[in-house]
């Protein structure tokens, strides 16, 4: 429980950050084991949609409750964010395993408690721990206790994590995403690669995917999954979205200007994009100006992309599906609210995350579920495709739940344009 150590309180019962920071140094020096938390609650946007913000501040006033008021361990909180808490407490010697599992325990009553009370909103924690070493400076203690919790965000796997000393390289590494961002587009530097779509019956290429690279300042290519989250909360994602797009048309202008047969392009849309003011309006102007047909433009977006802002980014998609405009929802199955968002958004294309399709496959109660959830969609019109397919058994399981459309190493990696012209067109 947070003690009183005569704090000036928040509106919550806590103390501001800046207290938290100076009182709780001193009050690590005197404990036996003192551990840093660093606890967020995601899917806090979501929940506020469907359930509204008043009882979203409840869940916030409860999440207080639980683990500072109601925590016999804990020795002092703050709330540093309105969904994230920072917590001092007592480990008394406890090995890291240990202490794991028991706050393991701790968040996942919580996550029951509450998603039992409001089950269409499915709540999530992430957890970050550091155990403080005689002589750690305060704040860097708190960052790392940030660097663990950072590293199984939105992770849904893994609700636990201890800070490791790679945590902070990796956080240096991705303060460099910036920087090697706005040189490579200065320099034209950024890399569109097509990865083929391909019937599930015949094999043949039915369409392909755009995917974007870049390199650091040493040469090596930046992983996607460590630059898109980054620049999307730089909120410059956009600019990085139209240029790939700016490159497909230009191919696909030059394919149709050979007389080459060209097939649907697909080209990924943030969040961002959607938020920003005229910018849907502008990808169409360009688009209608090349001359390329609307049909081979397909814009995918995942339904992290779509819940915290449902509204506002639906009437864009049916701007965009009025225009002729293909539209692919990504990374079905890979969070908890897809079936909420595909009733809402006018969408073409399902693509099942790979890892949903390989843990459907495994038995026959999964691949019973995988079929009968291929044979609703395609029901009311939508188009199935599977991504990140690797082998003909995974591809034939596949087949058998009536997949259309199939994406994967199985028929080839993302290309390089010439490369893919070579092979494809």
């Amino acid at each position: 429980m947070v003690k009183n150590v005569g704090l000036e309180l928040n509106i919550d019962g806590l103390p501001s950050l800046a207290r938290f920071k100076k009182v709780g140094s001193r009050m690590a020096i005197s404990m036996e084991q003192p551990v840093l938390l660093s606890i967020n609650l995601c899917n806090l946007k979501f929940f506020n949609e469907i359930y509204g913000p008043a009882l979203g501040d409840d869940l916030i006033n409860y999440m207080v409750r639980y683990f500072c008021f109601d925590n016999d361990n804990c020795e002092l909180g703050t709330r540093s964010y309105v969904d994230h808490l920072l917590l001092l407490c007592e480990g008394h010697g406890e090995s890291r395993l240990k202490l794991s599992d028991q706050y393991e325990l701790f968040l996942n009553r919580f996550l029951d408690n509450v998603n039992q009370k409001y089950p269409r909103a499915r709540i999530h924690l992430d957890c970050g721990m550091y155990i403080i070493q005689p002589g750690d400076d305060f704040l860097a203690a708190q960052d790392n206790a940030r660097y663990a919790r950072r590293s199984i965000h939105n992770s849904f796997t893994n609700t636990i994590a201890f800070y490791e000393k790679n945590l902070r390289e990796d956080s240096l590494a991705k303060a460099s995403v910036i920087p090697n961002f706005e040189r490579a587009l200065e320099n034209g530097d950024i890399m569109v690669l097509l990865q083929p779509k391909c019937s599930a019956k015949t094999g043949k290429i039915i369409g392909a995917e755009a995917l974007s690279r870049f390199r650091d300042e040493e040469g090596n290519v930046i992983s996607p999954e460590l630059y898109v989250p980054i620049l999307e909360n730089a909120s410059v994602v956009s600019q990085l979205d139209f240029e790939v797009l700016c490159q497909v048309i230009d191919f696909q202008r030059r394919w149709l200007n050979e007389g080459k047969k060209i097939v649907p392009v697909s080209v990924n849309l943030s969040r961002i994009d959607f938020l920003e003011t005229g910018y849907i309006e502008m990808v169409d102007n360009f688009i209608t100006a090349s001359g390329v047909p609307k049909e081979m433009i397909e814009f995918e977006l995942t339904e992290t992309a779509v819940v915290e802002n449902l509204n506002e980014i639906v009437e864009e998609l049916n701007f965009l599906r009025d225009k002729g405009y293909r539209i692919a929802m990504d990374d079905f199955g890979s969070g908890f609210n897809s079936l909420y968002v595909l009733g809402k958004i006018p969408a073409n294309v399902i693509k099942f995350d790979r890892g949903f399709v390989l843990h459907s496959i495994q038995n026959q109660v999964g691949m019973t579920i995988l079929s009968n959830l291929v044979d609703t969609f395609k029901e009311i019109n939508f188009e199935v495709l599977c991504e990140g397919v690797e082998t003909e058994e995974e591809k034939e399981k596949i087949v058998s739940c009536g997949c259309d459309i199939i994406q994967g190493y199985l028929y080839d990696r993302p290309l390089e344009i010439e490369e893919f012209e070579k092979k494809y067109m």
